[in-house]
């Protein structure tokens, strides 16, 4: 019997596994090797590791969990959760092998989908890029696009605001704004441009121009976008794991979600930078050690 399964690899997954290793608990991290930034080239705004590559923070995270002999590795997935009736839970892995444990940590992450323009792909992570407070330094003072096709992000124009004034706005043929975002975006000198957005021109990544759908170009050296979120996280409905609203689980300080023994940190809770992932991962296994040490404590009666 394992006393904890962190599930997914990234920052969160690693801070709790660390924690919880430290205090002393047998922990199994599962991850199946697939983070969603591993097409960015830096990761920024974290304290000591500002300018490190995805691949280096996950190699030196691994390499932190190493040290300790009650941390174990797997580079498998989780494909079933059954919770016992001791409030412990049986997994099993992809190849079928199951594994006992008294507490689970969901840090999965979510997937993105990119905005629906041609060859996207090839500038998000070099020149294009989703997070104004972790790319928007590289970004300053260059002329940007911000595609954004969904409500969601209809805030994004006043924060770039804070890196450039050469912002242009394009909806990709979506209507977004209302009358009055419209008047402050004119008032703002951000260009609105509604029309599609038909391909972006550049070379090795670099964002050099944006093509419309009428042919129009405007040269544009850099800019962000709104990928769309997929909120179908592993295991929610299965363990009957509350979620908010907008479809992420709910969680307090440390980690708690509303079925005993899982916890849950990083995006999985809702978007969020490096750091704040780490910091939430940190939280959960703390509460991890508070809970079974409260647990094993004998109190007078």
């Amino acid at each position: 019997m394992l006393d904890v399964v962190v599930i997914g690899g990234g920052p969160a997954g690693m801070s709790a596994a660390l924690v919880a290793g430290r205090g002393r608990k047998q922990v199994l991290l599962i991850d199946e090797e697939q983070p969603r930034n591993r097409v960015t080239q830096e990761s920024h705004a974290f304290l000591t590791r500002d300018g490190v590559s995805p691949e280096q923070f996950r190699e030196k995270g691994r390499r932190d969990l190493s040290r300790y002999p009650t941390i174990k590795v797997e580079n498998t997935k989780i494909i079933s959760i059954n919770p016992k009736p001791d409030h412990s839970f049986e997994l099993t892995k992809l190849s079928g092998e199951i594994v006992m444990t008294q507490s689970i940590v969901l840090a999965t992450g979510f997937k993105e989908t990119l905005p629906v323009v041609n060859n996207i792909e090839a500038y998000y992570g070099k020149s294009l890029f989703s997070c104004p407070f972790c790319d928007g330094w590289e970004m300053k003072d260059q002329s940007l696009i911000l595609i954004i096709d969904s409500k969601e992000g209809a805030h994004l124009p006043i924060l770039l605001k804070n890196w450039t004034d050469d912002l242009i706005v394009a909806t990709n043929g979506v209507d977004i704004f209302d009358h009055q975002q419209k008047k402050a975006l004119e008032l703002n000198q951000i260009l609105l441009i509604e029309k599609e957005v038909a391909e972006l021109r550049g070379d090795n990544g670099l964002l050099q121009s944006v093509v419309f759908e009428d042919g129009e170009e405007i040269n544009r050296t850099g800019g962000f976008c709104t990928p769309t979120m997929d909120r179908n996280f592993p295991f929610i409905k299965q363990l009957g794991i509350e979620v908010s609203e907008t479809g992420f689980v709910v969680t307090d300080t440390m980690g708690h979600t509303n079925i005993k023994g899982v916890y849950a940190a990083g995006e999985i809770t809702g978007p969020s930078q490096l750091i704040v992932s780490a910091s939430q991962g940190h939280m959960a296994g703390i509460g991890i050690i508070a809970d079974s040490s409260a647990a094993s404590y004998k109190k007078t009666k």
